[in-house]
């Protein structure tokens, strides 16, 4: 197998650990929302953070109502002056303060305001399954105590992924996100175009990895008691989706195919008699 990043080195042997331990149940994606990636492309990711250079960021705030919606959790993050990546969506790396090893994310950049900072909207992978085969989001109780409001974060941006797309609905953006860990693991796990059924990598390879980020594997959140649900439980599809539905089986034509101002299907709609 791969050696392990240097960071996860670094951590296993009791350096750097000096941050809290945040708890994160064992989990597995839901089978509407399929989002995650294989360990094995999660530590390729991690082993392209060596000797690359990181910036700190602001943790502003935390899931918004639209990645809420989707089925995902994430965290909001201020850069400071010196960084402004391209808009669009990106490959990330995260360490939180305390911890040696590195965690990936995707990460979708702030519509630009003048005055404001740049931002991005951050999806942590870290979450494992029992089996330790492959991570999907952290849950943002752990989040939250991983990184507190206001607390500092460092990003390293390591992959240009999309193009951007603002003002899109709930529905494209779970679409986007499951694009998005595909492409994550097409890139990283097989490196150099390894056969697929290879061996996962170790489980205490694993453990060791997602410990030294600062998670607390398999131990729920205090305030809620057992396994986390995903996101979307008892709220999977919401009527606005529904209706998108509905249209895609009047008109035979693929939703939010079209995003640009008079050519979207719910502006023709809404021109249409009842």
């Amino acid at each position: 197998s791969s050696p392990l990043p240097r960071s996860v080195q670094s951590g296993a042997r009791g350096r750097e650990r000096l941050g809290a331990m945040a708890a994160c149940p064992y989990g597995k994606a839901s089978m509407c929302f399929p989002l995650s990636i294989p360990v094995e492309a999660a530590l390729h990711v991690l082993r392209e953070v060596d000797g690359l250079q990181a910036s700190a960021a602001e943790v502003a705030g935390f899931t918004t109502n639209k990645t809420r919606a989707a089925g995902a959790d994430s965290f909001r993050l201020h850069l400071p002056a010196s960084v402004s990546p391209e808009q669009g969506a990106h490959l990330v790396a995260l360490r939180f303060q305390g911890h040696s090893a590195w965690l990936p994310g995707l990460a979708g950049t702030r519509r630009p305001e003048e005055g404001s900072p740049a931002g991005l909207e951050v999806v942590v992978l870290g979450r494992p399954d029992t089996k330790l085969q492959a991570v999907m989001y952290l849950p943002e109780d752990t989040l939250v105590e991983l990184a507190p409001l206001g607390s500092t974060v460092e990003v390293c941006m390591l992959r240009y992924l999309l193009p951007v797309q603002h003002d899109c609905p709930e529905q494209w953006l779970r679409d986007r996100l499951l694009r998005l860990a595909n492409l994550v693991e097409e890139a990283f796990a097989a490196p150099g175009g390894g056969a697929l059924g290879r061996a996962p990598p170790p489980q205490e390879d694993v453990r060791a990895a997602l410990q030294a980020a600062g998670l607390r594997i398999g131990a729920a959140p205090a305030e809620r008691p057992g396994p986390t649900l995903p996101a979307d439980t008892g709220n999977r599809v919401s009527q606005e989706e529904l209706g998108y539905w509905d249209e895609e089986m009047r008109l035979n034509t693929r939703c939010a195919a079209s995003m640009d101002g008079g050519s979207r299907l719910d502006y023709l709609m809404s021109h249409m008699p009842a």
